[in-house]
């Protein structure tokens, strides 16, 4: 028999494998009839002709190094890389071309040239699969249109069939080379589809998209894949656009086809491998099968009257895409632990949505057909139209695009807008996010505040005011304090019609908000907190709002208004989780319940799930929300707490992005393994430390799901007036404290922040104090003794005094 990928067997198996192919190639030494593998008394019938043959790729991620033992009973051959022009040479032959020579020398010196000259991507293939695939599709080219010159058919076809591969800065390099290579022949027209590209129109008019033409072209090359592969991967940046490349071709072939497509999306590390294949008991030895495996086997049937394209959507790591490598290649089949083996069908096909393919192998990415999309490809111009044109209010229409090209700038290729070029070179932001991910923020942020329930007219100069104040909050939500002072004196350089507030001393833009009543500028002022009554104080759970807190809770409504999640970011002891907190405290229990999740480093996928789905009461079918209809706000703290994988991934918190973007996740039950779970009516607030310094950042697919925003330290008057009015409402003259104790009380608060500033800049870490990092939590343990003190020891001196020992 023939073993193939034999090396991705894990070491404890090959170990037991090279004992039991020992035994076999002893019996037949002996040339024994029957014989019996090692620990196994039954007896094995030998046929004469039995012989082992294995193939494996060497020396990359997710395969092992043969041990020694096993080594020593096969005889290696190496299989050397093929002359690719020969090869070349007698296929074009084969298939009907007159001038192969010619031809296969061009083909095989732009490959080799593309190897050597564009930039190295992991996803590019240059290798035979490509080739043959290539080769395949000049055939039937070739036969479809006889009387068209050869040259121009190869030409056509090479260019179409790589161009959907390469990233924007290789385009024009590769299509140089071909120019190059058949000199005197203008480039042929591109593939021409006129009935799906009327359809196309059609649909992306009907989603409210806009027709940008590096993107549409995308949408093409993805059909035209989608005819010579049955595998094929999107790759491209998060907010390039690639899920509604797939919905709104989904859409061109149903309409184009007349047959119904589905997609049913799954992501293969919000679960474990097992979960995703299928396990057995280890004590019963029951097999249960897992999620993709109960999907490929429930869509692969011919009698099935729709087509389906079942989507991975989720990073690809060297293992569980590995064990896909008998389905993506001319096989067609998946093979599983328990000796199944699913067949494909000709209605199904399999796609992936993916970042980047850094973790892939070799063997994964030569099996599929690859479409790059560039962050360029879209960007953030066609998303910020396209909901200018949703607008109810048409005469908004053409102030909000001049307000657009006044304050955002305009896209191009090469330059993303003078906004984005000025906090991408001047600015130095607390974690990367996406263009299009903060214009979506920008568009939620606004939405909320011009067209909500309390939403009236507004002139262009409101509309104005407001436009700055959501750019702020979004676009340049995730400055630190310098920063933001550089950004608001960018804003009055463009600010000709005065719009911008007058500020004091040390202050910004980020300091007021516009009053939706009056439309004017107002500052921030939090309101007056009282002191709990009672004789014992809380002070863990003592919520005192201050400047910082009052207009960061203004942002957190405005969004969780628009059922919209979102995630606060902040240095230590800015008070992110007491700010999350506070919003939650203010919500309606009998219309809005509250759940808040602790994420720590070994918080696993199935923790979460559960943490999420605990709570949670059947509605109907597989439909699932909290109790009594009402709806649930779920926040996690510390949201970028959970490991990194050996690949790069947070199989957590994609587990997190499964339920914030497609509002539920995978049945893990045993007898439901293959149904989706749809939780409805929950919401999601998320609070995590700035990445960098060994802290985990989160990935950019998961940011482009929230609103995000930095929470700055607490000026030196905000944390005055948290003290300050603590120690207000501790002590007081109705308490019976006299005045030389209220004289020492007002001035202790100055004091300690003295202190703490002086010691934070005086005594900084080294690596032999590496502990001394001073932050807020150390302030407030100062105070937290301060008030906790019983009133006897202040006003009698407590046990010191009775002692006798206070001088």
């Amino acid at each position: 028999g023939c073993f193939d990928e034999f090396n991705r067997i894990t070491l404890p198996v090959l170990s037991v494998v090279a004992q039991q192919v020992l035994a076999v190639q002893n019996a037949k030494k002996q040339g024994l009839q029957c014989f019996q593998f090692p620990g196994d008394p039954q007896n094995v019938v030998l046929h004469p002709a039995c012989a082992f043959f294995i193939t494996m790729n060497p020396g990359y991620a997710g395969r092992q190094e043969l041990p020694e033992n096993l080594k020593s009973l096969f005889r290696g051959v190496a299989m050397m890389t093929p002359d690719f022009q020969i090869i070349k040479k007698v296929k074009l032959c084969s298939v009907g071309y007159k001038d192969f020579d010619i031809l296969s020398a061009k083909f095989f010196s732009l490959y080799a040239t593309c190897k050597e000259q564009l930039s190295n991507q992991r996803h590019y293939d240059w290798g035979l699969r490509n080739i043959l695939s290539v080769l395949r599709t000049m055939g039937a080219t070739k036969r479809e249109n006889i009387d068209k010159p050869e040259a121009f058919l190869v030409y056509r076809t090479v260019r179409d069939m790589n161009l959907s591969k390469l990233v924007a800065q290789d385009v024009p390099l590769f299509l140089s080379l071909l120019a190059d290579l058949f000199p005197g022949m203008s480039p042929p027209a591109k593939g021409s589809y006129p009935e799906e590209e009327n359809i196309l129109s059609k649909v992306i008019d009907k989603f409210g998209l806009v027709k940008h033409p590096d993107w549409m072209l995308k949408v093409i090359q993805l059909l035209e894949t989608t005819r010579v592969r049955h595998g094929i991967m999107l790759v491209g940046p998060s907010g390039g656009g690639k899920s509604c490349i797939f919905k709104c071709l989904k859409e061109t072939l149903q309409e184009r086809q007349n047959i119904i497509y589905k997609d049913v999306r799954f992501n293969p590390k919000a679960i474990r491998a097992q979960e995703m294949y299928g396990e057995t008991d280890p004590l019963s030895g029951e097999w249960t099968t897992g999620v993709f495996a109960a999907l490929w086997a429930k869509y692969n049937n011919r009698n099935n009257a729709y087509n389906t394209w079942i989507i991975a959507d989720g990073p690809v790591d060297a293992i569980w895409i590995e064990d896909l490598n008998t389905v993506l290649d001319d096989n067609k089949i998946l093979t599983l632990a328990n000796g199944d083996r699913m067949p494909m069908t000709d209605n199904v096909k399999i796609m992936f949505e993916v970042e980047t393919l850094v973790n892939a192998s070799p063997a994964t990415v030569s099996r599929a057909g690859i479409i790059y999309v560039s962050e360029t490809d879209l960007d953030w111009q066609p998303v910020i139209e396209a909901w200018v044109r949703k607008r109810p209010d048409a005469t908004r229409h053409a102030i909000l695009r001049e307000l657009i090209t006044k304050w955002i700038g305009n896209c191009t290729p090469t330059d993303p807008g003078h906004c984005f070029d000025f906090l991408s070179r001047k600015t130095s932001e607390v974690m990367k996010e996406g263009r299009v991910g903060r214009i979506t923020s920008f568009i939620q942020l606004f939405q909320g505040l011009t067209e909500g329930l309390q939403s009236r007219s507004y002139s262009a100069n409101d509309l104005e005011k407001l436009f700055i104040y959501s750019m702020c909050w979004s676009i340049a939500g995730l400055l630190e304090a310098d920063d933001k002072m550089k950004f608001d004196m960018w804003l009055r350089e463009l600010d000709t019609n005065k719009i911008m507030p007058e500020v004091e001393e040390g202050e910004t833009v980020y300091e007021y908000f516009v009053d939706t009543e009056t439309c004017e500028w107002k500052k921030w002022f939090p309101p007056k907190w009282e002191y709990p009554s009672g004789d014992k104080l809380d002070f863990s759970n003592l919520l005192v709002p201050t400047m910082d807190s009052t207009r960061a809770l203004y942002v957190i409504k405005t969004i969780h208004d628009q059922k919209s999640p979102v995630l606060i970011v902040g240095a230590e002891g800015t008070a992110k989780t007491s700010v999350q907190l506070m919003f939650l405290g203010t919500q309606d229990p009998n219309r809005m319940l509250t759940k808040r999740i602790n994420f720590s480093s070994a918080t696993t996928p199935g923790m979460a799930q559960y943490s999420i789905e605990a709570d949670l009461d059947k509605r109907g079918g597989k439909n699932f929300g909290p109790p009594n209809g009402k709806k649930m706000t779920i926040f996690f703290d510390d949201i970028s707490m959970p490991e990194v994988n050996t690949w790069g991934d947070q199989t957590t918190l994609e587990l997190v992005r499964l339920a914030v973007e497609y509002g539920g996740f995978y049945f893990l039950d045993k007898d439901k393994r293959g149904d989706f779970k749809t939780c409805e009516d929950l919401q999601y607030l998320g609070a995590m430390q700035h990445p960098g310094g060994g802290k985990n950042d989160i990935p950019n697919r998961l940011k482009r799901n929230f609103f995000i925003f930095n929470l700055v330290l607490p000026s030196i008057t905000s944390i005055n007036d948290i003290y300050g009015q603590m120690l207000e409402g501790r002590f007081n003259t109705a308490d019976g404290y006299d005045t030389p104790t209220l004289d020492s009380v007002s001035k202790l608060t100055n004091a300690t922040i003295q202190l703490w500033r002086t010691i934070k800049a005086k005594m900084l870490p080294t690596p032999a104090k590496f502990h001394y990092v001073f932050n807020m939590r150390d302030l407030s343990r100062v105070f937290q003794g301060v008030l906790l003190t019983p009133k006897e020891s202040i006003t009698e001196g407590g046990l010191r005094a009775k002692e006798g020992k206070l001088i």
